[in-house]
């Protein structure tokens, strides 16, 4: 008969097939190991993943052997605490609490005091365990039938409670009420319900979302942990290392009143205490507001919130036994701990989550600092973040090989140069001018010089780029006598050519882009597609996947990569004309917001059409199949080819929809809108024009403006194109993750290194981890836009954001307008409540994905971008302000009030900040 229930502390099963943790989870393992080494711990049982996997795919009915396995343990544990379960004057109570293989923190269920029920208060209950029976009621209420049992007047969580047996008649009935059934009377039926309500957890949306957010695959479900109740008059946790600071060597405990789930939780203001791991001498000692409380049964009710809840001799006493701990497990702790009286005991421990990351991420800012210090041994440099780090902030290394090669001379960046006449360097054509550094994207200025004209010792000065990071969206202004030799005179009858191939290859471009991606260069590459996708990639060697993926990556991010940026780059330069020439003219700063009025209403745009076909979907003018047959190889943060496509995980369009029904996007609206504004901008421009001296211009900005509004949609729609491609790229990485069994440990491999997996996959899968670890690191860096060789001790570190006036901070304007309202801080879209309203947007930057956050929006503050970036072009297509602020996700705080000026570039910091 197969084993279902495992009791914590005996030996595990000799055949075990699979680690402990993938049969118990973790918290159940973590136990095991600490009774183990005998160590004070409330005895247990666990019912394995299996018994939860089995509930699952057997229409939530128990295996035909569990319940009887459970009231064997469960006998157990009344013998071994000496009370029986729900009964007697001194009843065993136990928490039934969630474990799954991967900490899933908060995201599964958890029920304390489970055996509690009305007779036994009627009959044994004292005047506090009325109110330890109402919290019961209420927690299960919620967590097994998803009711919210209402407060009493005097709020449960506040202290002091005088609650009685009136407030628990009320809850009864409200439940009653609303379940169709009374109040469940049998310990037993209580506890299945609670079991079965764990399991359901597991398929929870939070959960599943966070296995999805974290990539956490292959898990088939949780265990359940049932534990005898420990009374703890205080609890919280230990961490044996202090998380935020691991070379502090401290000890942080956080504790209050009663059960330790309200700090756990985070539904409390605990007692914090730091403790110095040396001599355990107390550091500093801060006072919590505890106004929220989980009792424990028989537990007085009245606590004093104004004292601390730990005395100094059991500070100590509890900081001797977690050291302890630590040392059994060789890692420093993160531990639950709950006192009664004079006893302590340990209600579990785990390896603090991130505390590896915390101590690599200085291990990586002192190697970046070394690495970026050989490289400017020769002379001086300075790195400029660039602007595809908008899109792609934190690239894996896989991904990161591909855009090195996209923007390098020999991809389609540096292809779209060569066709314009530019003769990049070998250097650029080999490697590009972008470094990774600190996880970011940053160009090299003295590379990115390369990238026109080699033979030609133009360079970009960089004391003016340290001042003005925007010089290098041009071409190098300064001419470099260094770089002069001998043949210098012989290069220069070609470098003139090349000069002037580039600027008619400029002016026809402008005329002849369009057609020419339309009619010549989009049909074979959409056919393309077509093959492409419904290649079977299964059938194929490793040899012939590989051979692929090189001949796509050649393809989509060379050949037609190149060809799907020229109208937009061509768009910009219109853009910028016509922005040039009004604002030479115009001495109010009107020329800007000029420009981007006549420059609206453009056809075809894609993320208008994406966004209004998802608007459809949500009001069932069409369904979810039409979108993704036309979308579905698009996804938040697409540029990272880490990132499951919507075609592949759907979950957050559909979540999407349910928040925009009725939110009133239209895009017909707005088309019709920004058609009025561009109309009323074209017939008054004569009018501007003459007003400003400028009227013999009138006939150059009609033009500029109708090639830039005829262009500017493919920044948009060529990404578009493109990511079709770049969905294959990724399928073929899929395939070969498939048949290796690594998962997203791929796209911590190196390109060169696909080849090699096979015949040294442990080397390469131990360097994939330490890279992994790396990778999260390096994002706890604080990098500046720019850095300077001169000033490399200083990298990474978290900088100190000031302004002449603290009131306002500095911003560049990107679409017009005026606007105040409320800051919603947002880093991840899937992350965010698209029903608010009334909001100003603040986020790093933005992609097609994040246009649902707009319709609501009054306002966007990005951190890096420009006029041409996608949030300010949408932006302005919605009507509404927005500027670019550098660090406004540190700098404002959500849920503060702010005002915005898109015409002038400033913020505006109200009450809140």
């Amino acid at each position: 008969m197969k084993s279902w229930v495992h009791y914590v502390g005996d030996p595990l099963p000799a055949d075990l097939e699979k680690s402990p943790r993938d049969l118990l989870g973790g918290k159940a393992t973590s136990l095991q190991d600490l009774r183990e080494a005998g160590l004070p711990v409330p005895p247990a049982f666990v019912i394995s993943v299996d018994a939860c996997e089995f509930f699952l795919e057997h229409e939530e009915s128990w295996p035909p052997e569990l319940e009887a396995q459970v009231k064997s343990h469960l006998a157990r544990l009344e013998t071994e605490a000496g009370r029986q379960f729900g009964q007697g004057s001194d009843p065993l109570l136990v928490s039934v609490r969630s474990g799954a293989a991967v900490s899933m923190p908060g995201m599964m269920d958890t029920l304390l005091n489970v055996g509690l029920h009305h007779r036994w208060v009627e009959s044994n209950g004292g005047t506090n365990d009325w109110s330890v029976f109402l919290q019961f009621i209420r927690n299960y209420a919620q967590i097994v039938f998803g009711m919210n049992i209402r407060k009493p007047d005097s709020a449960l969580e506040d202290l002091p409670q005088d609650l009685d047996r009136s407030h628990v008649e009320s809850a009864l009935q409200q439940f009653e009420e609303e379940a169709g059934s009374a109040f469940p009377q049998s310990p037993w039926e209580i506890l299945e319900c609670s079991i079965n309500a764990v399991f359901r957890s597991w398929n929870s949306d939070r959960a599943i979302q966070y296995r999805r957010r974290h990539r956490i695959q292959g898990l088939k479900g949780t265990a359940v942990t049932i534990q005898a109740m420990f009374p703890s008059r205080a609890s919280g946790i230990v961490f044996t290392q202090d998380p935020t600071d691991p070379n502090a060597d401290r000890m942080v405990i956080e504790a209050s009143y009663g059960l330790g789930e309200a700090v756990v939780s985070g539904g409390t203001d605990p007692d914090r205490f730091v403790v110095q791991r040396e001599d355990l001498g107390i550091v500093k000692t801060t006072p919590g507001r505890k106004t929220h409380v989980i009792l424990a049964l028989r537990e007085e009710a009245h606590f004093d919130a104004d004292q601390l809840c730990l005395s100094e001799e059991e500070l100590q006493q509890l900081c001797e036994l977690s050291l302890k701990v630590e040392k059994h497990f060789g890692l420093p702790m993160d531990i639950e701990f709950g006192f009664t009286g004079s006893e302590l005991s340990l209600l579990q421990a785990r390896p603090i989550r991130g505390l590896d990351v915390a101590r690599d991420s200085e291990i990586g800012r002192e190697e970046e600092i070394q690495r970026l210090k050989n490289l400017s041994i020769a002379r001086p440099k300075v790195w400029v973040a660039h602007n595809i780090g908008e899109t792609l902030r934190f690239p894996t290394p896989l991904t990161w090989d591909f855009i090195k090669f996209f923007m390098s001379g020999a991809g389609g960046f540096g292809k779209l140069y060569r066709d314009l006449g530019y003769v990049p360097s070998r250097e650029v054509m080999a490697d590009g001018f972008l470094e990774l550094i600190g996880g970011r994207i940053y160009a090299d200025p003295d590379r990115l010089a390369g990238l026109f004209w080699d033979d030609l010792p133009m360079v970009y000065d960089r004391d003016q780029i340290r001042s003005d990071p925007k010089l290098l969206d041009q071409g190098p202004q300064k001419f470099d006598p260094d770089r002069v030799d001998a043949s210098f005179l012989f290069k220069v009858p070609q470098a003139i050519r090349s000069v002037l191939k580039c600027s008619r290859a400029t002016r026809r471009g402008l005329k002849t882009c369009h057609d020419f991606f339309e009619a010549e260069c989009l049909p074979p590459f959409l056919e393309y597609i077509r093959i492409k996708r419904g290649q079977d990639l299964k059938s194929m060697s490793t040899e012939e996947v590989l051979a692929e993926l090189q001949e796509r990556k050649q393809r989509v991010l060379g050949e037609f990569a190149a060809e799907s940026l020229k109208p937009g780059f061509f768009g910009g330069l219109a853009l910028g004309q016509l922005t040039q020439r009004l604002g030479q003219l115009d001495v109010n700063d009107e020329g800007q917001a000029m420009a981007f009025e006549l420059t609206l209403c453009a056809d075809h745009d894609i993320t208008l059409e994406q966004d209004a076909l998802l608007s459809r979907v949500a009001v069932g003018e069409a369904n979810m199949d039409e979108f993704l047959e036309r979308f579905g190889h698009r996804c938040v943060g697409e540029m990272e080819l880490m990132e499951p496509r919507w075609r592949e995980d759907p979950d957050y369009l559909e979540r999407l929809t349910v928040s925009m029904r009725g939110n009133g996007f239209d895009t017909t609206e707005i088309h019709r809108r920004n058609s009025e504004r561009r109309e009323h901008a074209l017939q008054g421009l004569p009018e501007k024009l003459a007003g400003w001296g400028g009227s013999s211009f009138l006939e150059e900005a009609v033009d500029c403006a109708e090639t830039a509004r005829r262009l500017l949609p493919y920044r948009e729609s060529g990404k578009y194109y493109l990511m079709m491609g770049y969905e294959l790229i990724r399928t073929t990485i899929q395939e070969l993750s498939r048949r290796w069994s690594i998962g997203s440990n791929v796209f911590f491999l190196k390109l060169n290194e696909l080849e090699q997996f096979e015949g040294t996959p442990d080397e390469l899968l131990d360097a994939v981890e330490h890279r992994k670890l790396r990778w999260q690191s390096l994002q706890r860096l604080d990098m500046a836009a720019v850095i300077d060789s001169s000033d490399l001790e200083n990298l990474g570190r978290s900088r100190a954001h000031s302004s002449a006036d603290t009131n306002r901070l500095e911003a560049a304007p990107v679409s017009p307008g005026v606007a105040e309202g409320t800051a919603e801080i947002v880093f991840d879209p899937r992350e965010f409540d698209a029903r608010k309203t009334g909001y100003i947007l603040v986020c790093p930057s933005t992609d097609p994905a994040w246009t649902p956050l707009f319709v609501n929006a009054r306002g966007l503050i990005v951190e890096r971008g420009g006029i041409l970036s996608h949030g300010a072009i949408v932006a302005r297509d919605f009507g509404i302000p927005a500027v670019v602020c550098a660090n406004a996700t540190q700098r404002i705080v959500s849920g503060s009030h702010v005002r915005i000026d898109g015409t002038h570039g400033w913020v505006d910091l109200m009450e809140g900040n």
